[in-house]
């Protein structure tokens, strides 16, 4: 049975955490999509990983797949590998040959398609993985079996380079910086670093998967930068919705669990509407406890309100099974946090479905409750919460009709509550209302 660790918003919801946290009851983590425009970051007993190539986890004695559909950039898989080597000694790593791989030519046409875009660009990371995807679907791209001969190499390479060198200058008038030979040399030389841990990866999960074991997933972008049902056109080159890894790691439709992440309120990197979007002394408050820079790109998370519109909406695309919250602890201390219920266009309700095609038109509908005390210590259950914690989590199960199953205060892997039963039903045998501190509706 797979089971997945999916983002229900635009992204940075703490995924690389609950891979990691279900990581300790798994043996088998699979990596199928995106690249180093996604990185996870994991947190043990205060150290702490960074990962974009590799499944994150810092657990030992794990199979780890990177399946077909991942994109590669070399020098950051082999020091992720290198990294695995000394701190993982026991797992072993699985990469499939037939990974596409982000050239630097793909970085600098990157970088060159945004400059020109100027006002309109995407807000892109600009790590290469768009140009790469274009490469791969025009059937011009370079995997990484194909790097690990010269020859091959070099006479693949050789159109690529010559229609995005021309683009580089005559489309985004920029300027190619890099030197075919010896780009050639160094991804030859990287790639064959890397053989030593090709296998072909639907063989070996289609074997566990016919032998009943679990395998769980870790995708790298969250609902909404899916290119069909997210923010388009600002969202990633690629599916990101998690029914997508059937054919990204090559086996047929299985049974699927999906543990659906969430943080407590809504960040967002790059350009493209975010309609709960503030920016004030909360927003810097959020953005310094909350530490919300980008794991890949560094750069300051846009910060927004919880918005359950799109989180309900997002619950529907992927099949949500239960969910995970994260960065409660972020909101204490605020006096009171809004809570986006709706949208409003032109004075008319309208479903999320409508709302994505005109987003940055659309006004939000809030509902406002009372923050909590600072979270300074170990909780061990839900009920141990300030009483204004309980409420807004029980609030937000009850709005989206999923289960909580866990709740994080924090990064490190121990503050993470695992939650034995409905938030709702905590209230009903404590005597609380789930109006109980809210303050208004607007």
């Amino acid at each position: 049975m797979f089971k997945a660790v999916v983002g229900l918003q635009f992204g940075d919801e703490g995924k690389g955490k609950f891979v990691d946290f279900m990581a300790t009851n798994h043996d088998y983590i699979a990596r199928y999509n995106g690249g180093a425009n996604a990185g996870h970051t994991v947190n043990v007993n205060g150290k702490q990983a960074s990962f974009s190539q590799i499944p994150a986890t810092l657990e030992n004695n794990k199979m780890l797949f990177v399946c077909q559909d991942a994109l590669i950039s070399l020098e950051k898989l082999s020091d992720e590998l290198e990294f695995i080597k000394v701190t993982c000694k026991n797992s072993k790593v699985y990469i499939d040959p037939r990974c596409h791989i982000v050239l630097p030519i793909h970085v600098e046409l990157n970088r060159a398609s945004e400059d020109y875009k100027g006002k309109k660009k995407i807000g892109s990371v600009g790590v290469g993985v768009g140009a790469c995807f274009e490469d791969k679907s025009n059937r011009l791209g370079i995997r990484l079996i194909d790097a690990t001969n010269k020859e091959t190499l070099k006479e693949k390479l050789k159109l690529l380079w010559d229609i995005r060198a021309k683009q580089i200058s005559n489309v985004f008038n920029g300027k190619l910086t890099l030197d075919f030979e010896s780009e050639c040399n160094s991804i030859y030389q990287l790639a064959k670093g890397i053989e030593p841990y090709f296998s072909f990866t639907n063989d070996e999960i289609h074997k566990l998967l016919s032998n009943n074991k679990d395998i769980l997933l870790e995708t790298s972008q969250a609902t909404f930068l899916d290119n069909s049902f997210g923010t388009y056109p600002y969202t990633v080159a690629y599916h990101t919705l998690v029914q997508s890894c059937f054919t990204s790691i090559g086996v047929p439709a299985h049974e699927m669990y999906v543990l659906g992440v969430m943080k407590a309120y809504t960040i967002r990197v790059g350009n493209g509407p975010l309609p709960t979007e503030f920016n004030d002394e909360k927003a810097n408050r959020i953005r310094t406890v909350g530490n919300e820079f980008g794991t890949v790109s560094k750069r300051p998370r846009r910060i927004g309100w919880l918005d359950l519109v799109l989180v309900k909406h997002a619950l529907k695309l992927t099949g949500t099974t239960e969910i995970a919250i994260t960065n409660i602890d972020v909101l204490s201390e605020l006096k009171e946090i809004p809570v986006c219920v709706g949208y409003t266009l032109d004075g008319e309700d309208v479903c999320a479905n409508k709302a994505l095609i005109m987003l940055d038109k659309v006004e939000p509908v809030y509902k406002v409750f009372s923050s909590w005390p600072t979270l300074n210590k170990k909780y061990e259950s839900i009920d141990l919460l300030p009483k204004e914690a309980i409420d807004y989590l029980s609030f937000i199960e009850h709005e989206l009709g999923v289960r909580i199953k866990y709740v994080s205060y924090g990064k490190d892997r121990e503050q993470t509550i695992e939650v034995s039963s409905y938030i709702n039903q905590f209230h009903v045998e404590n005597g609380l209302s789930s109006t109980d501190y809210l303050i208004t509706r607007t």
